[in-house]
């Protein structure tokens, strides 16, 4: 008697003796769930995903697009790990966003908005991880699923709101900077006047292509390295007077050029040429921002992951 109650007593008050549930068998009995939603996701989205990746192709604005599900995909490795050890618990609240992403979706179908379309597939992706994991292990993975909102155009009045002002600083700020440099200049709205050559500020010249890549660079730049959150925000928000200033600087070195040695200068390879010249430069001036910040701020804390 004695012995077994001894033998009770410490089998009660030892919990490293007690058994402990392994995550691979808690998060095994998805498997069949999850390779069912997505095969039914794939031929739901087929279309949408095939028309999205086309324009990836051919608009310049949003060729980022193709790095984007890349970046995101290496969030999600990186959490692996506490992935692995989340505990699985099904939540409610799950429901109410994946009924969101459904009427998204049909929405996004009848009104024929392909943001919302688009936009439908992260947010039922979401809804499905709350239902069937929970709150815990949802937290590891928001934000890269969150960041999958940079791989989808704008809507046209958005974009349009958007590069209109950028033009409208494109075209002051390129002619302030070649009157300091003592070039004759005329600004009419848009258009840039100079003695041997006229320089428009088009949609493609207004700088909203370069800002739209440098805001996605930048905010996963800041969630992996940057020290706490309020560098972050200043990290992406630098990311808005850099794009400005290295637009206006672009223009105004093509002026230059065209001005210097003939209108040629200006567009084709010339153009083009100096787009991505700018754009490194501005990632540059970017990386330096951030190389600032993670000196002054102090260290953010490593992600933890709470069990309960």
């Amino acid at each position: 008697m004695t012995v077994e109650g001894r033998d009770y007593a410490s089998a009660s008050s030892s919990p490293r003796d007690l058994p402990v549930a392994r995550p691979v068998a808690t998060w095994r009995p998805l498997a069949v769930p999850g390779l069912i939603f997505a095969a039914l996701l794939a031929l739901l989205y087929c279309n949408p995903v095939a028309y999205l990746v086309q324009q990836w192709w051919t608009d310049g604005n949003y060729s980022h697009g193709f790095l984007v599900p890349i970046v995101s995909g290496y969030l999600l490795w990186q959490r692996r790990k506490a992935l692995a050890t989340a505990p699985v618990r099904e939540h409610w609240i799950g429901w109410p966003v994946l009924l969101l992403g459904v009427f998204c979706l049909l929405l996004g179908d009848v009104g024929a908005e392909n943001f919302l379309l688009r936009s439908s597939l992260i947010i039922i992706v979401a809804g499905l991880v709350l239902i069937h994991v929970g709150t815990t292990a949802f937290r590891l993975v928001a934000f890269p699923l969150a960041y999958l909102f940079f791989m989808i155009p704008l809507p046209a009045t958005v974009f349009y709101k958007l590069a209109l002002p950028l033009q409208r600083l494109a075209a002051l700020n390129s002619a302030w900077m070649l009157d300091v440099l003592g070039v004759p200049v005329l600004l009419d709205g848009n258009v840039i006047h100079l003695s041997s050559v006229t320089l428009g500020i088009a949609e493609a010249c207004s700088g909203i292509r370069l800002l739209i890549t440098l805001l996605a660079l930048a905010v996963a730049w800041a969630y992996l390295t940057l020290p706490s959150l309020t560098a972050m925000v200043v990290f992406v928000a630098s990311s808005v007077p850099i794009t400005i200033v290295a637009n206006a600087a672009r223009v105004a070195i093509t002026g230059l050029l065209a001005q210097s040695f003939g209108a040629q200068y200006a567009e084709g390879f010339f153009h083009t040429f100096s787009g991505w010249l700018v754009f490194v430069a501005a990632f540059c001036a970017l990386m330096a921002c951030a190389r600032l910040l993670a000196r002054v701020q102090p260290r953010r804390p490593a992600l933890a992951v709470s069990a309960s």
